[in-house]
């Protein structure tokens, strides 16, 4: 009956201690696949434009594609009356071909933000974090198992008695994790990316980017483990 109730409570600390934060950023990356899959499977017959504010092109494509687009004004208020007015006549053309054309000519970017298409600044993009919680404690998390040894026999003119070799592999700790990360990761850590500690949770405010390469690690780490 012990054997059972211990069986039970370290298999309750494993399903407590499940990761679900990775999941939460592949859902998100799912999202923005989902709407530059829109981009790229809409085909725009015929794109005409002549002086056209680039405000009014953006929202033209939107409809188009069905999708939502938002343009950052601060970044608008960089370029000039003249850089805004797009001239331009395309055929048969993938919209998410034209889009790239159209905020190139007025030096925009495309961005993700809270899941919609985002146009700003190349800084602006670059800048733009958010913060996410990444449980790892069923990576730091040890747990006796019992390995069976490594015996090694001896010759019978040797000493008697085997030669027995415990494995010791200590998962890894919080610290080497975070070590693994910056280590693995590019990024600007320590300015746009950061990490601290609670509970044995790693919280990161990091780009977008960023946070794939993470969950990425994450989930190689569990697999080796």
């Amino acid at each position: 009956m012990k054997k059972l109730m211990l069986l039970a409570a370290l298999c309750g600390g494993l399903f407590a201690f499940a990761p679900v934060n990775a999941d939460e950023v592949a859902k998100e990356e799912a999202t923005y696949k989902k709407i530059e899959a829109k981009l790229d499977a809409t085909v725009v017959p015929t794109v005409a434009y002549d002086e056209v504010d680039v405000t009014e092109v953006i929202k033209d494509f939107a409809k188009k594609g069905s999708i939502t687009i938002v343009i950052d004004k601060k970044a608008l208020e960089g370029v000039s009356a003249d850089d805004r007015k797009i001239t331009l006549e395309l055929a048969d053309v993938k919209l998410g071909n034209a889009l790239n054309i159209v905020i190139d000519q007025i030096g925009l970017v495309k961005s993700y933000k809270n899941g919609i298409l985002y146009i700003t600044t190349k800084e602006k993009a670059q800048g733009i974090v958010s913060t996410k919680t990444y449980d790892v404690r069923d990576i730091t998390m040890r747990i006796t198992d019992f390995p069976t040894p490594e015996i090694k026999l001896k010759a019978q003119d040797e000493a008697s008695g085997p030669d027995i070799i415990v494995p010791d592999e200590d998962p890894p700790t919080t610290d080497d994790i975070i070590e693994m990360i910056e280590g693995a990761v590019t990024a600007d850590w320590g300015n746009t990316a950061k990490i601290t500690v609670a509970q044995g949770q790693l919280i990161i405010t990091a780009p977008r980017e960023v946070h794939k390469s993470v969950a990425n690690l994450l989930d190689q780490l569990r697999e080796t483990k």
